[in-house]
């Protein structure tokens, strides 16, 4: 983990303390997490290959419904 220094105003900081302690968080995990929410977490190596493989399928037939030989996607 890193330290990170934050500025902001006097009456966010109030109210970012109070809705941490609500939710029963520190200050610091509170922030943590609104900022992961804003920008993601990274994805693991498993839910990065799902992502790709759902994505839209290629079409290599031709017409009629014929893939190419290895000559003809190598010329």
């Amino acid at each position: 983990m890193k330290n990170v220094t934050v500025t902001m105003d006097e009456a966010l900081l109030k109210r970012a303390r109070v809705a941490a302690a609500r939710d029963g968080k520190s200050l610091s995990r509170f922030i943590a997490e609104a900022v992961e929410q804003r920008v993601g977490r990274p994805l693991t190596q498993r839910e990065a290959l799902e992502r790709f493989l759902a994505g839209p399928l290629m079409n290599l037939t031709d017409e009629n419904g014929k893939a190419p030989s290895r000559d003809e996607l190598y010329d």
